[in-house]
């Protein structure tokens, strides 16, 4: 039972679980990258014009950029403290727009959605702010281990897809719960964990196949989700 239990704590605290943690996380975390595929049932259910749309879709950009605050937290807090801020915000305000746009609750002003959409989607920064802050700090002589969050749209979309749900707001409230799900399960793993004691010679080696993986997989979701 005693080298079990040591192989089990080695494999806990390898950085190299936590760069794939961290790579799930930003997989899912691209949410504002899906602003086009619930756009049309916003638009139809709300009866907005274009321009009310395209005020919707500035208020979830403002959202995807302004990270500052996650940041500046990131000083301040531990690692699950940032993701646990991101999933209550994206779920809160992801939540509230599914809950309008699905007329669960009765119909509220543009403004309240901008609020929403922007508070929704501003929890993509401090997901991605905790997993690649996480990464530097584990790689520190291999900086950059970064995952496109662009992917996430592909993923989301297709897991959506493979439940043929019958309207679009359902995808919504996949964006609220689904990225929040996938952190929780996994914030307490992505952690620091010594990466300055951890260099290896062959991280670089690591690192090829990795980003060599990558493309391939993106390639996959995207190309089976467009047919």
């Amino acid at each position: 039972m005693a080298p079990l239990h040591g192989k089990f704590k080695t494999f806990k605290n390898s950085r190299w679980l936590v760069f794939v943690c961290a790579m799930w996380i930003q997989s899912f975390a691209g949410i504002g990258y899906l602003f086009g595929s619930i756009s049309p049932v916003i638009k139809s259910t709300m009866g907005y014009t274009q321009r009310q749309v395209a005020i919707l879709g500035v208020a979830k950009d403002l959202g995807d950029a302004i990270g500052f605050i996650a940041r500046y937290l990131s000083e301040i807090i531990p690692s699950w403290g940032l993701l646990a801020i991101g999933t209550v915000i994206n779920c809160l305000g992801y939540g509230l727009l599914w809950l309008i746009v699905s007329q669960k609750i009765v119909a509220l002003p543009l403004w309240v959605l901008c609020i929403a959409i922007y508070v929704g989607t501003n929890g993509e920064t401090f997901f991605n702010t905790a997993a690649l802050i996480l990464c530097v700090q584990n790689f520190p002589k291999s900086r950059g281990p970064v995952v496109y969050a662009g992917l996430s749209g592909a993923i989301i979309s297709q897991i959506y897809a493979m439940f043929n749900a019958p309207s679009n707001a359902s995808l919504i409230f996949m964006i609220a719960v689904g990225p929040s799900m996938v952190v929780i399960a996994l914030m307490f793993i992505v952690r620091p964990v010594g990466g300055h004691r951890q260099v290896r010679p062959g991280d670089n080696a690591g690192f090829t196949f990795t980003y060599s993986v990558l493309p391939c997989s993106g390639s996959l979701f995207v190309g089976s989700y467009n047919s």
